[in-house]
């Protein structure tokens, strides 16, 4: 059975190849949420395009880059923090969140504070309908995309090759 490299308090980063290895993934999915969130909000933005012309068109492409900018920040800081400790991942994961979700809300304020006629320039509703399979599709591409990454953990060793790494099972699972 592959072990694992941290300690039992899982404090211990992991090793340079490790790192690497892990940033992969997560830019793997990242790469997979981006093309899940795509290919269920074009079709969305073009709908709404046809039906409410321009003020349809960039009310979606705003629910959609919203999406986009949220999650993508959200990945990056994985991708980013991918080698560090488990808790300092988590930290960063948390307080990247808290930012992001804090200024979704100001955004919010400003929209509900806004003159009717500013209001009125913006189809609500594209902007949510988009908005909402952005994530959606974000969602069903990140899981696709999981489910081909291959993790060694939960792997029984062998000499097939796991993300570009060989997996030796003499050296405990580690990558060779």
């Amino acid at each position: 059975m592959t072990t694992m490299s941290i300690d039992a308090r899982g404090e211990s980063p992991a090793d340079a190849g490790q790192a690497v290895v892990l940033a992969e993934r997560a830019r793997r999915l990242l790469v997979g949420g981006v093309i899940g969130c795509h290919a269920l909000a074009l079709p969305a933005v073009l709908v709404w395009a046809v039906v409410d012309g321009a003020r349809g068109l960039l009310s979606a492409l705003v629910g959609l880059a919203l999406v986009l900018v949220f999650d993508t920040i959200g990945q990056a800081v994985q991708i980013r923090f991918a080698g560090a400790a488990p808790r300092v991942l988590m930290r960063a994961s948390l307080l990247s969140f808290g930012l992001r979700a804090s200024v979704l809300g100001l955004l919010v304020v400003g929209w509900s504070n806004l003159p009717a006629e500013s209001v009125a320039r913006v189809n609500a509703m594209a902007l949510a309908v988009t908005g909402g399979l952005s994530v959606v599709g974000w969602l069903v591409g990140v899981v696709l995309t999981y489910r081909r990454l291959r993790i060694p953990i939960y792997d029984e060793p062998s000499d097939r090759v796991y993300d570009n790494v060989s997996e030796n099972a003499s050296e405990g699972g580690r990558p060779a």
